[in-house]
């Protein structure tokens, strides 16, 4: 495993964020059949753990919905909440999935869509879109075995 610093790729367009009030080590690995394995150490209570994925500027305003598949599993349960961060020259706007995912021992599947005309952030124009997964702040592991997003 190789150990991660906050903002550093993990490959291109993808990284970890942490918050900087709680010392956080990550070990990020890629094994075949998984995308990622991580495992956190987080030291006091940290407000925030994202694993960040940068999508461009994309338009959603042609599309119905946008969408989320993921396999994952954990060794001790745990979940993780995905969401679209559209940001521009003002900051950025999070529209955050309504279903919150969970990592069991055995893999399972987590599905869920936005609505984009729902959603006024996600109908604007974005300079940039990230997907990110905002996993449980605390010690613990996550295995990503895939992850695909559409949109319709």
């Amino acid at each position: 495993m190789a150990k991660l610093v906050a903002g550093e790729d993990i490959v291109s367009g993808v990284f970890m964020a942490f918050d900087p009030e709680a010392p956080t080590k990550a070990e990020v690995q890629s094994k075949p059949g998984k995308l990622i394995s991580a495992k956190f150490k987080v030291d006091g209570t940290a407000r925030w753990l994202g694993l960040h994925i940068k999508l461009g500027n994309m338009d959603l305003s042609k599309s119905m919905i946008f969408g989320i598949a993921c396999r994952s599993q954990a060794p001790r349960s745990t979940t993780f909440r995905p969401c679209l961060r559209s940001g521009g020259p003002n900051g950025f706007k999070d529209t955050f999935f309504k279903k919150v995912a969970i990592a069991y021992s055995e893999e399972s599947l987590h599905l869920d869509a936005l609505q984009i005309d729902q959603n006024a952030d996600l109908m604007a124009p974005a300079d940039w879109r990230e997907l990110i997964l905002f996993i449980r702040p605390e010690t613990g592991s996550l295995e990503l075995n895939d992850l695909r997003l559409f949109t319709v």
